[in-house]
């Protein structure tokens, strides 16, 4: 190996520890804030905070750029790559270590990304911009900003989400199973992205205890899930209303511990189906879902709420819509059968 060799292969080495300990140094960071924010009393705020999911990635990523690119020698590709590879670590670190639940993270993992470009190709353009300014930013800025944003009123969202479907059934057929649906097996329902890829557990039973307002039904997702709703509204085969009593944290336990649906940044407030007929033996079905959100990124986190409440509801519309159909048919095909037997005994009478 030539001398001009050697003196390239040790630059090679002394970038990449660099590197490698700008990532070291944003991952004790990135898990100093976890712990900071877990163990603070209004911790679950900032995690849906503008300085936890858009400030700190860029921060984190920017960092890693100033110390594994010194000499400004690395090419754009380095820029796009760090806060890549920095999300990436991220992530499998809170599912693996932190066991953080997967909707978190997939919730989190875009914005760090895009946030973390940002970060760096902000640091790429400033770099010319050597010294203790440039360097003291990264202790400045987000003290500065966390208290800034912790002076700025958190708004309060009522948020509204519906679906429908056209059932091909009456509606007395659709009411017992909108009212109450037992024995729900894996088979029923849809695919949906929240149920089959980030594993909220499907509907498995929902039962009545009483009648008409009032009464309580309790509602079970898989093997653990379970809450209450109480009866608001009742006027059969047309409306059917009710609000959320989460008596318990199995929800949160079972989905994500920082998504709790009556928590500090999340209230599921209140349902309701009303059943529309269209014609002889069509419906349409409608499912309302009110929740009130309450963070500093709404609008980001409403995008996560059409998705995955829309999800939900067309899940359940899809085993009601299945069931009813199926009494349907079979109750036309009893009533014909009926009906048939009815005319044979008066042609025979007839005879």
């Amino acid at each position: 190996m030539t001398e001009h060799e050697q003196i390239s292969s040790n630059a090679r080495r002394r970038l990449n520890r660099r590197v490698l300990s700008g990532f070291a140094l944003a991952l004790v960071i990135a898990l100093s804030a976890f712990l900071l924010l877990s163990a603070s009393r209004s911790g679950s705020i900032w995690f849906a905070s503008l300085w936890f999911l858009a400030l700190l990635p860029a921060l984190l990523c920017a960092l890693i750029c100033y110390i594994g690119d010194p000499d400004q020698t690395r090419s754009s590709g380095f820029y796009w790559q760090v806060p890549l590879v920095l999300c990436a670590l991220v992530c499998l670190a809170s599912i693996v270590v932190l066991r953080e639940g997967v909707i978190c993270v997939v919730m989190i993992a875009p914005v760090w990304l895009i946030s973390g470009w940002v970060g760096a190709f902000v640091m790429h353009s400033q770099r010319h911009r050597r010294g203790r300014v440039l360097e003291s930013s990264f202790l400045i800025i987000p003290l500065v900003a966390g208290m800034a944003e912790a002076q700025m009123p958190i708004q309060h969202e009522t948020v509204t989400i519906t679906r429908s479907v056209l059932v091909s059934a009456a509606p007395d057929d659709i009411w017992r199973y909108a009212v109450s649906s037992r024995g729900i097996s894996d088979g029923e329902g849809r695919w949906t992205i929240t149920h089959n890829l980030l594993g909220v557990p499907r509907p498995r039973e929902s039962s009545l205890a009483g009648n008409g307002v009032g009464a309580v039904r309790t509602a079970y997702w898989g093997d653990h899930i379970n809450f209450q709703e109480r009866i608001a509204a009742w006027e059969p085969e047309r409306k059917l209303g009710w609000t959320f009593n989460f008596t318990n944290s199995t929800v949160q336990d079972y989905t994500d511990r920082h998504i709790s649906p009556d928590g500090e940044f999340l209230k599921i407030e209140s349902g309701e189906y009303v059943l529309t007929p269209i014609s002889n033996n069509v419906t349409e079905l409608t499912l309302t879902t009110r929740y009130v959100a309450k963070t500093r990124v709404n609008a980001y986190a409403g995008m996560w709420g059409e998705l995955m409440m829309g999800d939900i509801q067309e899940n359940v519309l899809t085993i009601i819509k299945e069931r009813a159909e199926r009494t349907g048919v079979s109750g036309r095909a009893r009533q014909n059968d009926l009906r048939t037997a009815v005319v044979s005994a008066k042609t025979a009478a007839a005879n």
